[in-house]
């Protein structure tokens, strides 16, 4: 059984809808609270997110989240949802993506760890931490 859930998406910037941007999201058992939202040009990711997969199924109902990344609804267009990122040195920006899209990967990411069943291996963590900041 596969441990990770991958959905590829078209999004369209709020400012220009006629110039849609590639991305994939992420969610993998072995880091069961957060989704990854990276940014595709060609074959290489150019920019990615990482943040609660809460926020994201919440975001389908009502507008949640602060910081980095904010999800709801579309105002005025009911098939679609509204992604705001803020990039640390920059402005934020808003995104349109089809609501299904990710109504069926917070689907399948439940399915592959329902709420509640999540598991993190704390001293695996703590390792990977210290991989980053021990010279």
């Amino acid at each position: 059984m596969s441990r990770s859930v991958t959905q590829g998406l078209t999004l369209w910037a709020a400012d220009r809808p006629d110039y849609p941007l590639a991305a994939v999201l992420t969610y993998s058992a072995d880091d069961p609270y957060a989704v990854r939202l990276a940014f595709v040009q060609g074959s290489r990711e150019t920019v990615a997110y990482v943040f609660a997969r809460g926020l994201l199924a919440d975001g389908l109902y009502d507008p949640v989240g602060e910081g980095d990344v904010m999800v709801g609804p579309h105002e005025d267009h009911e098939p679609y949802l509204v992604i705001t990122l803020r990039p640390e040195d920059g402005y934020p920006f808003a995104l349109y993506v089809v609501r299904s899209q990710i109504e069926a990967f917070v689907d399948r990411a439940y399915r592959l760890v329902a709420m509640g069943r999540e598991r993190v291996d704390v001293d695996a963590v703590v390792a990977r931490i210290l991989a980053e900041v021990t010279p």
